[in-house]
């Protein structure tokens, strides 16, 4: 593995791990709202995620524009995994509780 690609795994698990950072934190927000039943609706919903989504793709241009040798295919990877991690930890746990 050269520097490029160990570069782009870095930043993508960076990446990855923010990203799933703040999807987590909606989530809890929106498990407790449902636990209180003020349920929002969807339109009151999709700012948040949109912006979540902006955000990731803002980390990516920024990843490339100060390291322009970080491999794109390597930090996308790193971006898959460290944001598969804490749901796949989440839906285990999950699945053990119902058992």
């Amino acid at each position: 593995m050269d520097l490029s690609a160990i570069l782009g795994l870095v930043l993508g698990a960076l990446i990855g791990m923010a990203f799933a950072w703040l999807q987590l934190q909606a989530l809890r927000r929106n498990e407790l709202l449902e636990q209180q039943k003020e349920v929002p609706g969807w339109l009151k919903q999709v700012p948040g995620s949109m912006g979540r989504v902006a955000f990731l793709l803002m980390a990516f241009v920024l990843a490339q524009i100060l390291f322009p040798v970080a491999n794109v295919v390597w930090m996308a990877a790193g971006v898959a995994v460290a944001y598969a991690i804490p749901f796949i930890l989440r839906l285990r746990d999950k699945y053990r509780r119902k058992e």
